[in-house]
């Protein structure tokens, strides 16, 4: 016959009561995960800031063009046209799993194999899982536990996505919901206070006093008839009559003082930092140009990152890679990324075609010291360099040289009819200004001013 140990748990007015150890373990992690609306998925549907960088962040990592490729293929072959017919959808996987790395530091999903190969994937709530066995080289056995049924899964079956934890090298990381955890609480609270301020009528904290020494009793019969007649907002406009020398004096700090609008915005930015979402991002009045320089951030910065260092060799190490196939993101078609490829292709063809004149390409010695010049152009210009594998569109160069200079007179390539001429697209309206001077670009051994015109160029 099978013993059962148990424990026992000491305290309140129940005296002592025999548990068993697993009904024990569930106690002890309802203590942990804590019951007071203060860990990061109870904020993520309490506080609105919250709930909106998990999603923000989820849909990004989802809505990444991606493909499943061939193992072995290089990035560069990661076009539309080569992905592997894949019979499961990975999108709403990835979407879960990022969301459950935010709010829990750990994600995993169940490999569900028939006798030949992986035939399906399941997502499991990270919050049954946990890390139950491991060794040197990582988790062994997992375990899934819901109230006091619990099943376990060798480490093969499961895809285990975690952050990092510089205090635990196997169990879940460190989750960005925890991080902002207090900013988040604060501002839940604050919520809390006014939901309950309003639902009372609007009416502050109220100190009644009166001369002399009021009963308990009587003190009780007036607190109640004081509540009766002006808490809720039904009561908010009743109008107060005192006697017998009563007062009423509001005690605490004014509600403009309470609203603490500037509290209100910097926890505001801690939520969004914790989440590694830039602060700009949630802000009303960006200009368009602003906002498209934030998602762009936002991309290179956090969700590029993400995707390159913990999802994508995850799924490649623990799922695909046995099936000889691997998952491949298409950065180049996010529409941030164009957007930005756009405006440094637009200024470099602008600057490579307007700027070397006759007169100035007869210095450029070679295809390099062109890239090399254009590179500096854009950085003077505040913008990266170009991508090594871009090349410009073709354009006609442009005469920013004065009547006479050139060939006869005549600008590079012919030119427009007068008063027909119509501006480079780098100058086109929307696009920021920084004034270059050619002048400065001199370098020693290349010269790229004119002496006679002293041209100055105005790019993007």
């Amino acid at each position: 016959m099978k013993q059962q140990i148990n424990s026992s748990l000491i305290g309140g007015t129940l005296g002592m009561k025999a548990v068993s150890l697993g009904d024990l373990d569930n106690f002890l992690d309802w203590l942990v995960d804590g019951g007071d609306g203060a860990d990061p998925q109870a904020l993520y549907a309490a506080v609105a800031w919250t709930f909106w960088c998990v999603n923000l962040r989820a849909n990004a990592v989802a809505g990444i063009p991606f493909g499943v490729y061939p193992r072995g293929m290089k990035r560069a072959d990661f076009t539309e046209d080569n992905t592997v017919e894949f019979d499961i959808d990975l999108r709403p996987f990835l979407w879960t799993a990022e969301a459950w790395l935010l709010l829990k530091g750990a994600g995993y999903w169940l490999k569900r194999s028939n006798s030949v190969t992986v035939a399906d994937l399941q997502i499991l709530n990270s919050n049954t899982m946990k890390v139950l066995k491991w060794d040197a080289d990582g988790p062994t056995v997992f375990r899934q536990q819901v109230g006091a049924k619990y099943r376990d899964y060798p480490a093969e079956d499961i895809v285990y996505f975690r952050t990092f934890n510089p205090k635990d090298d196997i169990r879940e990381g460190v989750a960005s919901g925890r991080v902002g955890e207090l900013p988040a609480l604060l501002v839940k609270q604050v919520n809390q206070w006014a939901e309950a301020f309003f639902r009372n009528g609007a009416v502050p904290l109220t100190l009644l006093m009166a001369e002399g020494t009021v009963p308990i009793v009587e003190q009780d019969r007036i607190r109640k008839a004081w509540r009766q007649i002006y808490q809720g907002v039904k009561r908010a406009f009743n109008t107060a009559v005192l006697q017998k020398g009563m007062k009423a004096e509001v005690i605490g700090q004014p509600i403009k003082d309470l609203a603490m609008p500037e509290m209100e915005v910097a926890k505001k930015h801690q939520i969004l930092a914790a989440h590694m979402i830039p602060p700009a991002y949630a802000e009303p009045r960006l200009s368009q140009a602003d906002r498209q320089d934030v998602q762009l951030a936002l991309y290179t910065d956090t969700i590029i990152p993400e995707c390159k260092n913990q999802l994508v060799p995850i799924v490649n190490e623990q799922y695909l890679d046995a099936l000889g196939l691997q998952l491949g993101y298409r950065y180049n078609e996010i529409e941030a990324l164009q957007r930005a490829e756009i405006a440094k292709a637009e200024s470099a063809s602008f600057m490579m075609s307007g700027v070397m004149l006759p007169s100035y390409t007869a210095n450029v010695v070679s295809v390099e010291e062109t890239r090399r010049v254009a590179d500096a152009l854009l950085q003077m210009a505040a913008l990266p360099g170009l991508d090594d594998a871009f090349t410009p569109e073709e354009r006609e160069p442009l005469d920013l040289a004065p009547a006479g200079a050139g060939d006869g007179g005549t600008p590079p390539g012919g030119g427009d009819a007068p008063g027909q001429s119509s501006p480079p697209k780098a100058l086109a309206p929307g696009w920021g200004h920084h004034r270059v001077s050619l002048q400065s670009l001199a370098g020693g051994e290349t010269k790229w001013q004119d002496e006679a015109s002293r041209a100055t160029l105005t790019v993007t």
